[in-house]
């Protein structure tokens, strides 16, 4: 590595090599401590030591069971499905109670519109044997 670094700078090489393996040792110590930093940056930000002791905590518990762990199978729409059909289960249920009631609300309204009409049509009879009386 560090002569892939010589061959990168290789006329500050000749001219002062112990600069060069200096600056060299500089850059890579300078750059582990970054790669440090970032690292315990992601940990904390992530907070992947908890991640990871509820990881190892669940691969102790698996490690009792006989049965083996859902895996996907490779197509989405399978695997989804599980997932959404007792969803669209339940979606579906409420649909046709919301269907029903609506349509007992329709059938009421019916009766109330010929309850209506019938009244009308008796008024409207009441009316012409009056006006028959009168004349």
């Amino acid at each position: 590595s560090y002569q892939r670094f010589v061959s990168c700078y290789r006329c500050f090489y000749k001219l002062q090599p112990q600069l060069t393996r200096s600056i060299y040792d500089q850059f890579i110590s300078q750059l582990q401590t970054s790669i440090k930093e970032e690292i315990q940056e992601v940990q904390n930000e992530g907070n992947l030591e908890a991640l990871f002791s509820l990881l190892d905590k669940i691969v102790e518990e698996a490690k009792d069971r006989e049965e083996p762990a859902w895996r996907p199978s490779g197509v989405p729409a399978q695997d989804v499905r599980s997932a959404l059909v007792p969803f669209l289960l339940r979606h579906r249920s409420h649909l046709r109670r919301a269907l029903h009631e609506r349509q007992h609300r329709s059938s009421s309204l019916a009766q109330d519109v010929l309850t209506g009409r019938d009244s009308i049509a008796e008024l409207q009879q009441r009316i012409q044997a009056r006006q028959q009386a009168w004349q």
